[in-house]
């Protein structure tokens, strides 16, 4: 019965579809636009999902009701307006981190920054203010930019008492975005704390005050313009390709060589407001090749005209009965070809071991249903839970939030990073889940937290303090992961976000790292000496503010010794218990490695030293602790050609934790 009615569909459909080509009547199938986000509509090229709009050129992200603009390095912006006539849409930009500094509160995403190969720009239009510039950052700004007492900058500084702090930096700018500098920064606003940019900015997209006035005037509330570009026709490779867009043939790009559209047929036009070919009214004119064109007479036919008016009311219906049908069929097949992609990826760029594919039931119920009782983590691009699968074993299971696309590239390629290696210090793969909506990554579970929790929360009555030559170990563990990494893994592969957060301690305080999301597999060359040789990475900067190489930030070049500047972030974290980056510290001293290469310059370093550790310390412990010290300032050298290998720094650990060790056995005899 069921195979019955499916055949009388598709024959209705077929017959409906017969009658739209003879008739030519002028109507079209349905826009490809989005369900509303909330109560927000999602024009037409704007995509919340796979399947609707142009996906993924013009995407954005509905989350709990909310429209949500996803920007470079994991910054995310809400959008407050979409204006489908002017193509804009506004998001709020989110102003000053706290009240005492004077930095952007997105500065870990180094501002908002737009993907030049998509088609949103910083629209015309919008005033942009930067604070707390340094004299060589104003010298990389391109004209026409106001940095005098008078600008707006100057005036929005004054009048509103929220960024005070700005008023003590050396200089603050404005411009506004339109003519020839929309090119220089339609791509968004760049800041940064390493002096190269202003390290605050704000955006306005309405009018601002053109005079000072005290605070008496109201200025706008902070957001940006965002502008899109009209979408072209569909890509296409073959006829199928193009079945979805009514009236339309897989034709030759003529502008672009080797590439395909998906064309409009003779009488329709296409639409880039709707994504439709329009139907063409205007049909007396017919072209011939070489001999111009001609005006033809239109013959009217009242049986043609009945027809049409009959075919235009009996169509849409079964149009939509059929697209229901073949929605319905074609998400199943959506489904196990995006599992197939997901393991043909995984397996395509893997040499080492495969990793054991979980079924999407097993992973529901060791997580009982990702329940919120099993959440033990969660960061910018997903979440972790606790799973305990039927045989009793316990895991750690990372999920990609919902909607996430480089959430979901990271776990995939962490799958396959993790599949290259084995070692005792670093987090051990289990197996991954391909088949629900957000691929998952099954790793053992590692029961004490991370190190940054035991640094950093000393009040907690479960954490302690922990030892000198405790931390020693941990550091000296972590070093030797890393160190194989770079030395004894095949290919090599860098790390990029090695932090405090990032490794792991089990039952003894031993550690692991973890999170291999941004981590890169090295390719390597033949010399001409016909020595191997690692190829360095050309890549936009990505890691985490306060443990990132400035050579990697500047040059975006990612080397080994992008991993040896962090892992010194670690050290002198280890060393001081104090937070890479922290607001809460003077002005001058907000980030870690500035503080402790000034106190080592000063020949204070022991100053900045944990109290917990100098505490009952002796004087051998409190030499290594000072030798630690050092050792992390060579880590952190501007130069990257300076700074010692991950090996050389694990065996200059593993010195001090035998002078420790040495020393405490005398004693004990």
């Amino acid at each position: 019965m069921e195979q019955k009615s499916r055949t009388v569909l598709i024959l209705f459909l077929f017959i409906a579809l017969s009658l739209t080509c003879f008739s030519r009547a002028p109507f079209s199938m349905a826009a490809r636009q989005c369900e509303n986000c909330g109560r927000t509509p999602v024009p037409y090229p704007l995509s919340t999902r796979p399947g609707c709009g142009e996906h993924p050129l013009y995407k954005i992200r509905c989350a709990a009701g909310a429209l949500w603009f996803d920007a470079f390095n994991g910054s995310a912006y809400p959008i407050t307006s979409v204006n489908p006539v002017t193509r804009r849409l506004t998001i709020r930009t989110p102003g000053v981190a706290a009240p005492n500094a004077c930095v952007a509160a997105d500065i870990r995403s180094w501002g908002i920054q737009l993907d030049r190969n998509l088609p949103f720009r910083v629209a015309a239009g919008n005033t942009i203010l930067l604070l707390n510039c340094t004299e060589s950052s104003v010298k990389r700004l391109r004209p026409p930019v106001d940095c005098t007492a008078d600008s707006a900058c100057h005036r929005y500084v004054r009048d509103d008492h929220l960024v005070a702090p700005c008023m003590k930096a050396a200089s603050c700018c404005s411009f506004k975005v339109e003519g020839s500098n929309v090119v220089e920064y339609g791509f968004g606003v760049r800041v940064g704390e390493a002096g190269e940019y202003c390290s605050a900015y704000q955006s306005f997209a309405k009018p601002v005050p053109t005079t000072t006035t005290n605070g008496t005037a109201k200025w706008p509330e902070p957001e940006m313009e965002l502008e899109w570009a009209l979408p072209t026709e569909p890509i296409c490779k073959s006829g199928v390709d193009c079945k979805e867009l009514l009236n339309s043939k897989c034709l030759v790009d003529p502008l672009r060589v080797g590439q395909n559209r998906c064309f409009c047929d003779f009488g329709f036009k296409w639409d880039p407001l709707t994504g439709l070919c329009q139907f063409q009214s205007n049909q007396n004119v017919k072209c011939t090749d070489g001999k111009g064109c001609k005006i033809k007479k239109k013959k009217k036919s009242k049986n043609i005209a009945v027809l049409a008016g009959v075919v235009a009311g009996i169509v849409p219906l079964l149009i939509l009965i059929g697209i229901l049908s073949y929605k319905q069929h074609n998400r199943l097949n959506y489904k196990k070809t995006l599992v197939k992609e997901r393991e043909l990826s995984l397996y395509s760029k893997t040499s080492g071991k495969s990793a054991r594919i979980f079924t999407g039931k097993e992973i529901t119920k060791a997580t009982n249903n990702f329940s919120k009782a099993n959440l033990i983590g969660a960061g910018g691009f997903g979440e972790v839970f606790k799973g305990t699968f039927d045989d009793g074993t316990v895991t750690a299971i990372k999920r990609a939030k919902l909607g996430n696309t480089k959430g979901i590239d990271q776990i995939l390629n962490e799958v396959r990073i993790l599949c290259q290696v084995n070692h005792r210090s670093l987090v051990r793969l289990l197996g991954c889940c391909v088949e629900l909506d957000q691929p998952l990554l099954v790793s053992e579970f590692v029961p004490n937290g991370t190190l940054f929790d035991h640094l950093h929360r000393h009040g907690s009555k479960k954490l302690q303090p922990i030892s000198w030559i405790r931390r020693l170990r941990i550091a000296h563990q972590t070093a030797e992961g890393l160190a194989y990494l770079h030395s004894a893994a095949v290919p090599p592969i860098y790390h990029r976000d090695v932090k405090s957060s990032n490794i792991l301690l089990d039952e003894k305080l031993d550690a692991k790292v973890s999170d291999f999301g941004l981590s890169r597999l090295v390719e390597q060359k033949q010399s001409e000496n016909n020595q191997t040789e690692d190829s360095h990475i050309f890549t936009c900067a990505q890691g985490t503010l306060g443990y990132l190489d400035p050579e990697y930030y500047k040059n975006f070049q990612l080397t080994d010794k992008s991993d040896v500047y962090s892992f010194g972030v670690v050290l002198v974290e280890m060393l001081t218990a104090m937070k890479a980056i922290d607001f809460n510290r003077e002005e001058e001293d907000v980030n870690l490695v500035v503080y402790v290469k000034k106190m080592i310059k000063e020949e204070r370093l022991m100053e900045a030293v944990d109290p917990a550790l100098k505490e009952g310390s002796s004087k051998i412990e409190l030499e290594t602790m000072k030798a630690l010290g050092l050792l992390g300032a060579a880590c952190l050298n501007e130069q990257r050609q300076n700074r010692p290998s991950m090996k050389e720094v694990a065996d200059e650990i593993e010195y001090l934790i035998s002078i420790v060790t040495s020393k405490s056995k005398l004693s004990a005899d």
